[in-house]
């Protein structure tokens, strides 16, 4: 009977180890662009591409140069504090008592609160999750949401210009200004190539801007969705299970996913921003407004 009972074991392990190989290749190879690429192509552009325009250490290279600096340095300071903190906090292990709302997750053989859900690949429950984020190995829940979405900011608005400047040194590069009659040229740049339309100097010009496009696009869809849920009152998980119970209008939806200081989380991780709860219950649309009309 003890054979059997192990084999059990080990025939669910070996099936938990198939789903989470996947997503832990993805956290991989996510984490090895945002660590090894993203900086790489940022000094690409800092050294190469502005100095088209700006001389290095030019007085007008160093003013860019440096607000650059500002948004990196805010970028991986909220990534770090983002892993650090984590998204349950200092809950190391989840409360192991049953209340109103709490279920029993069969997974990691614990009470899960309101609002918290399992993640297969941290494998425990995550309070108030998001989602899985790959650019670090770990989930965006209730503590660490207020980095991730400061995180994104700055990485967008610094992608911006960036976008710009890599576009406009594409035209400089390419024979002829870039126009309805040869954007496939950019669309399709390795047909352009073979077909002799580009050289391999401009096709990897063309590979900068599609890179760091891309790259501003991607950001753009985490923004937006955050933005979307936290207007909504919702983490991802439950705009997906069409939960709207607590929906407690704009500013109170910031104030209880982001801190009471989320006007500043994307100045610096280093702004406190204290949240309304401890992640393990959470005010609902019907309490708030009895508390309200109470007022």
């Amino acid at each position: 009977m003890q054979m059997l009972y192990d084999d059990g074991e080990n025939v669910d392990f070996n099936k938990k180890l198939q789903r989470m190989m996947p997503t832990q290749i993805q956290d991989i190879i996510a984490t090895f662009i945002f660590l090894i690429l993203l900086p790489c192509g940022i000094l690409l552009h800092l050294l190469y591409v502005l100095p088209t325009w700006y001389p290095v250490m030019g007085e007008a290279w160093v003013i860019r140069a440096t607000c650059f600096g500002v948004l990196v340095f805010n970028l991986y300071s909220n990534w770090v504090y983002m892993i650090k903190t984590g998204p349950n906090g200092h809950h190391s292990a989840l409360p192991n008592v049953i209340k109103p709302g709490y279920k029993h997750c069969h997974s990691c053989h614990s009470m899960s609160p309101l609002r918290a859900h399992h993640c297969p690949v941290c494998d425990v429950c995550i309070l108030r999750r998001d989602h899985h984020c790959s650019f670090g190995a770990v989930c965006v829940g209730h503590f660490n949401q207020r980095y991730f979405v400061a995180a994104v900011i700055n990485l967008f608005i610094m992608t911006l210009p960036l976008v710009s400047y890599s576009w406009s040194l594409l035209n400089i590069k390419m024979t002829n200004e870039i126009g309805f009659g040869n954007i496939w040229q950019v669309v399709i740049p390795h047909l352009a190539w073979i077909a002799g339309y580009i050289s391999i100097y401009q096709f990897l010009h063309v590979l900068l801007f599609v890179f760091t496009f891309t790259v501003s696009l991607f950001t753009f869809y985490l923004l937006t969705a955050q933005v979307f849920c936290i207007y909504q009152g919702q983490t991802r998980i439950e705009f997906l299970m069409d939960v709207h119970a607590y929906q407690l209008g704009l500013l109170e939806n910031l104030h209880q996913s982001l801190g009471s200081r989320w006007p500043f989380i994307a100045i610096s991780c280093f702004i406190p921003s204290p949240l309304p709860t401890d992640g393990l219950g959470f005010v609902t649309r019907e309490m708030f407004n009895l508390h309200t009309k109470d007022l």
